[in-house]
């Protein structure tokens, strides 16, 4: 492997790393009465949290997402695997089907709300929904795609800071890339195919403008969507290195 090559994959790694933010290390150490799995294109969450409500580690699964840029990656994901659903579904919805199917989990299992296009939405209409039902946890796990998971905490916590929950990440894996070729090749083959590669790039490179605290990014200093997130002259150093390499839209749809 070229020198170029090795420090391209290490920067890439280093930024993955840092968006995951695992809260521990050994995930089947993690509980809470609940886990929310927002929405987002990976079947695999799916499972891990399913196995967490087996296993007991959470006592309800509260699955958020409406229709957003992340659907049809869902789709076509659950479709690679011989699961086939209804146009028009939201990502909670597809999800919850899949779990009843497979995993034949209770109705009493699960909340679900359908309506959120966004990790505020997600955080400010799951709120709504736990509030209704005078239902609001001490501890909340959180999970989504990792790439996403650390601005989703921090969503989180900006929108519920006048309640008194605790959030932890639940992140089961971190992403490492193995080398690129047409497709991203991961240390762990579940991963692979999952992320069109574009838009694998378009979801790294964003949150790392997203959480930058300036006046383009989520921070106080920016829309103020989430709270200032520190990020060390490394990973920063990592994601120019790795910018000016790429040229690539980060906007999503």
């Amino acid at each position: 492997m070229e020198k170029n090559e090795q420090r391209n994959l290490k920067d890439w790694n280093q930024l993955l790393a840092f968006l995951a933010a695992p809260d521990e290390k050994d995930f089947d150490k993690l509980s809470a009465p609940t886990l929310i799995l927002a929405g987002n294109g990976l079947p695999i969450l799916a499972d891990k949290a399913a196995q967490m409500y087996v296993n007991g580690q959470v006592e309800r699964l509260f699955l958020v997402g409406g229709v957003g840029h992340a659907t049809r990656i869902l789709y076509e994901n659950f479709e690679k695997q011989g699961f086939h659903f209804e146009e028009g579904m939201s990502e909670s919805e597809i999800c919850r089907q899949y779990l009843k199917e497979v995993y034949d989990l209770p109705d009493k299992a699960f909340l679900i709300e359908t309506k959120s296009t966004n990790s505020g939405e997600n955080a400010t209409f799951s709120l709504e929904i736990l509030h209704s039902l005078d239902a609001v946890p001490e501890k909340v796990l959180l999970m989504n795609d990792p790439t996403l998971q650390r601005r989703t905490r921090a969503t989180f916590e900006k929108v519920w800071q006048n309640e008194q929950t605790v959030f932890a990440n639940a992140v089961p894996f971190v992403p490492e890339i193995l080398h690129f070729s047409e497709e991203i090749i991961f240390t762990a083959k579940e991963l692979n195919h999952q992320w069109p590669k574009e838009y694998f790039y378009a979801l790294v490179l964003g949150e790392m403008e997203r959480l930058h605290d300036d006046e383009n990014g989520y921070g106080p200093k920016g829309k103020d969507f989430i709270p200032h997130i520190d990020i060390s002259e490394e990973v920063w150093s990592s994601y120019t290195r790795i910018k000016q390499s790429i040229k690539t839209d980060f906007s999503r749809t």
